[in-house]
């Protein structure tokens, strides 16, 4: 057995045990308090405390595992348990009675397994509404924000980080307190380290691993609801949860995990996959555009980053005008059949130059589109050709993920990390699946190391195709992502769309409750080429009210190209859009895609119309 593979299954392990413990249930005393209006007798007690629970039937040894707040009130009064519980219980039932609370006042709040540690008034600014900002501790260190506006609109909005997370800087924010959701954010149990931000707050933790993957934000989303019913006094009309990147693998994982928590979903370019796609695809990229460790610390790509344009204008030559409009846009990749040994320059025999491929070159551009693979065959879905020079895709100014730049880190402590995908991957390879902060990616071998990634993927990787829980509770989840996102692959997104399709009954049963919509020319997470004029702005949150509140199903949403905004990274949108619109299109529900009805302005999204490619 070698060395790394040891490593893998002893923090296997310790991850497996560790999952056990933390999410067993707690045996519990209910209370004797009569639960508050705000909490209604038919919710599930685990909903309001974030923790499961087994209460003892009055009377009798039944057990009940998953107790509404009516089964806890009747549950036996002489069960000798967890009197610290009990108290906890009674105490937040009394906080929630009526009268008025002051944002001050919630640092006196007694919840369960929770510690209010500050609560502030924020004034007003421009547009965005004063609000009181309260910061939490739940459990041993997994720490929430909950944001409180002065005229709150009855909902929630919780909102996330991205790649590892680790701190509060809620994406979701800016829209809450203009349009006066209550929101939320968490860290999930650690802060993002100060020296290299990645994952060495999991080593040997799996306590962290597991908070990580789906734990924290669940008991968080439970403590943020109970702070909002202290405040205002009233129920949640509906919850909401929007996240992208790393935040959009925990709106994946709140659906498959714990589908009771949110009325509807958004999952915004989620990177679903901590293991296979943030560890093995990302590897399999850096493993071929970098073949050694030298060549990867020596900034030493097999392409190098000026030749991204070239690679990026050919597949436009190539597939831009397919959809019968040259227009800087590539509506359907799928429909693109580049194939780099025939369609890209070729440098003469024996040279190389800034605007021509040498064979290796090719061999490279060709591998990695195809994706990972090995003697059994392909290992995870490749990426489709287009949007490689978008800034932070391949390369850029702020580096890339593939190619990156020399110039992307300037603090020397980082500096082997040129690319995103070499960060993300050695990151995630390192520290969630064998435990060894000495481990480099180049090590990682396609035809024998993929098994060690099973345990970890158990508890990081949001890719259950079972979604009937969510779809019962009548749940709606609305996943996007950009064609061009080099991040999280949007070839993956079908496949996760696909395969819930098969489990649960076909296109047409899963589109009632969950909808994918993939952006054209768009990166990771709404970022667009700035020499291009491709919309990268959507109201996707508006979309998901109709859907949640009107039962408005959305079959297509309209994008915007908006002067003052190209080649920012958007993130959620949702707020008022500043700055001159010159390019509408319709973004359209998988699997169908933008046609052009063939007059009238291409920049005017009503002469475009949704159709199967």
């Amino acid at each position: 057995m070698t060395k790394h593979k040891s490593r893998a299954r002893k923090n296997s392990s310790a991850i497996a045990a560790v999952c056990a413990s933390l999410l067993a249930p707690l045996p519990i005393f209910a209370a004797d308090t009569a639960p508050s209006q705000i909490y209604p007798p038919n919710m599930k007690f685990a909903d309001v405390f974030g923790r499961a629970v087994e209460v003892r039937r009055s009377g009798t040894n039944a057990l009940i595992p998953d107790p509404t707040l009516a089964d806890a009130e009747k549950a036996s009064a002489d069960v000798r348990s967890n009197v610290t519980a009990r108290d906890a219980v009674r105490a937040v039932m009394a906080s929630v009675a009526p009268g008025p609370v002051t944002c001050a006042g919630l640092t006196s709040l007694k919840l369960p397994w929770v510690r209010i540690t500050s609560a502030e008034e924020v004034a007003a600014q421009k547009s965005a509404m004063a609000y009181c900002k309260v910061l939490a501790t739940v459990d041993k260190e997994i720490t929430v924000e909950v944001d409180l506006p002065s005229g709150w609109n009855g909902k929630f909005l919780m909102g996330g980080s991205g790649a590892f997370l680790g701190d509060l800087n809620n994406g979701s924010k800016p829209v809450a307190l203009v349009r006066g959701y209550a929101t939320a954010v968490t860290d999930t149990g650690h802060l993002i380290p100060k020296d290299i931000p990645g994952n060495s707050w999991a080593y040997q933790n799996p306590e962290r691993l597991l908070n990580f993957g789906h734990r924290g934000t669940h008991l968080a989303q439970a403590t943020a609801k109970q702070i909002i019913h202290a405040y205002y006094k009233r129920p949640i009309r509906h919850a909401y949860f929007y996240g992208t990147s790393g935040s959009g693998r925990q709106a994946m994982m709140e659906a498959q995990r714990y589908p009771d928590d949110f009325d509807g979903i958004i999952a915004a370019c989620p990177t679903s996959s901590s293991t296979r796609g943030s560890g093995l695809a990302k590897a399999w990229t850096q493993q071929q555009m970098f073949p050694t460790l030298e060549d990867q610390t020596n900034y030493r790509p097999v392409v190098p980053p000026e030749k991204v344009k070239v690679l990026d204008d050919a597949v436009h030559k190539k597939c831009d005008g397919l959809d019968g409009l040259v227009d800087g846009i590539i509506n359907n990749p799928l429909a693109c059949k580049f194939d780099p040994y025939k369609d890209l320059p070729k440098c003469s025999a024996g040279k190389d130059g800034p605007d021509c491929f040498t064979p290796r070159q090719v061999e490279v551009i060709d591998h990695i589109h195809k994706g990972p693979s090995n003697a059994e065959g392909q290992v995870w879905v490749g990426m489709p050709y287009g949007g490689e020079n978008i800034d932070g895709q391949w390369t850029g100014k702020s580096g890339g993920a593939v190619v990156g730049s020399p110039e992307a880190n300037k603090n020397p402590s980082i500096k082997p990390y040129f690319t995103r995908n070499y960060f993300m991957a050695n990151e995630s390879l390192k520290y969630f699946i064998f435990g060894d902060p000495n481990y480099d990616l180049h090590s990682f071998n396609f035809e024998t190391d993929i098994p060690a990634l099973a345990v970890s993927a158990a508890q990081l990787d949001a890719v259950d195709p079972d979604l009937s829980g969510f779809q019962k509770r009548n749940g709606k989840l609305l996943v996007y992502a950009g064609w061009s996102d080099w991040s999280i692959n949007p070839l993956s997104q079908i496949d996760y769309y696909e395969r819930v399709s098969a489990k649960m009954g076909g296109r047409d049963k899963v589109a009632d409750f969950a909808r994918l919509f993939l952006i054209p020319g768009n990166g990771h997470c709404n970022v667009v080429d700035s020499s291009k004029k491709v919309p990268n702005v959507v109201d996707f949150l508006t979309e998901l009210e109709g859907w949640v509140e009107h039962g408005k199903k959305p079959e297509s949403i309209i994008s915007s190209h908006v002067v003052a905004e190209v080649g920012s990274r958007l993130g959620p949108s949702g707020l008022p859009i500043e700055g001159q619109v010159d390019r509408t299109r319709p973004i359209c529900a998988y699997p169908t895609v933008p046609t052009y009805k063939g007059s009238g302005s291409i920049d005017e999204a009503a002469n475009f119309t949704c159709k199967a490619p």
